[in-house]
């Protein structure tokens, strides 16, 4: 049918929820591509009439439904997508528009601003489900979002572990460093244990079996909004593979053994602050508090920058080029310490029950960096054990 005041072609018909439409065109060949269209969609039982609703709305919908996740969790997914999607043009698109073209152009964008490759894979791992929610339920016909992050860059951030040197001279000045020792039992104990920091701040001395030279991994503590303000939070481990034992070295028994005097020196064992009915934590500050993440961050980043100057004055006194260390984090210790649990020789399915992951490529690939001074050493035993030349 064609309008006489302007010319343009419309076709109606009525969608499955039995609402009637209208659609126009301004050429008949333009309508019939637009009739075939809606004509398959009917036949096949797409419900292109809620295709109106926007990519936030739709994510609003996949996440009420996601009855599985943790609070934490729940509250991290909505915070990421509220940070780049809610007020984007893609956020507030309708589904049945997206196209491939546009969730590309939207992780090119994210790159361009220099976000890293794996916080580009949250975004998709986000927008990706959603999307495919909307195919299942017959809404759209495709996931646009299928292959787009194919060729999207992303800077690559790796964590880099410390040397055997620079652990050994960080070490050593905490030491001998009065205003830092009393970080020194936290250190050597996630550098012995390779714990992640939430099960380091949300360790129990009711975990810690001294005799039997156990420590067993239960839970986990995180310091986040949750609707409640921020504040400290017990939780189970992520997965499974989390819970676990750790046997105790010599060094992480002695670790423990400090922090129990320096209990008793400060007086914190009668001060300790409760968290959600719980109150016997190993590590916690001057005021019997746990450490939060940023705490401890902040803690290393003062350490790093203390031996940084006084390293570097002494190597101006005894004219050499100083050995600084670099940016040090909790969870560069993690990575440090299953570093150096790797180069000992240890089984990989070992040091990935130690590290609490459900997949040993995850240990392998991403928490293991061996240093050039390891490399050249197992190269020279290839040699002595080859009898090359």
């Amino acid at each position: 049918m064609q309008r006489s005041e302007d010319g343009r072609y419309l076709y109606r018909y009525v969608d499955l929820s039995g609402k009637k439409k209208t659609i126009y065109a301004v050429t008949l060949v333009e309508l019939r591509g637009k009739e075939k269209k809606i004509e398959r969609d009917l036949q096949d039982g797409i419900d292109t009439s809620r295709g109106d609703m926007t990519l936030n709305q739709l994510f609003k919908i996949y996440m009420d439904i996601k009855t599985d996740l943790r609070e934490s969790t729940w509250c991290n997914y909505m915070a990421v997508w509220n940070n780049a999607l809610t007020e984007s043009m893609l956020g507030n698109m309708k589904i049945s528009q997206i196209k491939q073209l546009h969730i590309r152009s939207f992780y090119s964008e994210l790159a361009k601003k220099g976000l890293s490759a794996n916080t580009i894979k949250m975004y998709h791992n986000l927008i990706y489900p959603a999307l495919e929610l909307a195919v299942n339920s017959d809404i759209i016909r495709k996931n646009p979002a299928k292959d787009c992050r194919k060729g999207v860059g992303g800077t690559k951030k790796q964590r880099i572990a410390l040397t055997a040197s620079e652990q050994e001279n960080l070490l050593d000045f905490m030491t001998h460093n009065n205003r830092y020792a009393v970080y020194y039992p936290l250190v050597i104990f996630a550098l012995s244990t390779a714990l992640r920091v939430g099960e380091l701040t949300g360790l129990r001395w009711s975990d810690v079996d001294l005799k039997g030279n156990v420590v067993h991994i239960r839970q986990q503590l995180i310091y986040k909004n949750l609707g409640d303000g921020c504040r400290f939070h017990i939780q189970d481990l992520k997965t499974e593979a989390g819970r676990r034992d750790i046997p105790l070295t010599a060094a992480a028994k002695k670790s423990l053994i400090r922090q129990k005097e320096i209990y008793l020196l400060l007086g914190k064992a009668a001060r300790q602050q409760e968290i959600e009915g719980v109150s016997d934590f190993v590590f916690t500050n001057t005021l019997g508090k746990p450490y939060a993440t940023n705490a401890i961050n902040f803690a290393l980043n003062n350490i790093v920058q203390a031996y940084n100057k006084l390293e570097s004055e002494q190597a101006i006194k005894e004219r050499r080029e100083p050995e600084l260390l670099p940016h040090i984090s909790a969870h560069i210790l993690r990575h440090t310490a299953c570093t150096r649990l790797a180069e000992s020789g240890l089984e990989p399915k070992v040091l990935q029950s130690i590290m609490g992951h459900a997949n040993v490529s995850i240990t392998l690939d991403v928490y293991t960096h061996p240093d050039f001074t390891q490399i050249q050493k197992k190269m020279e035993d290839v040699q002595k054990n080859t009898m090359i030349g």
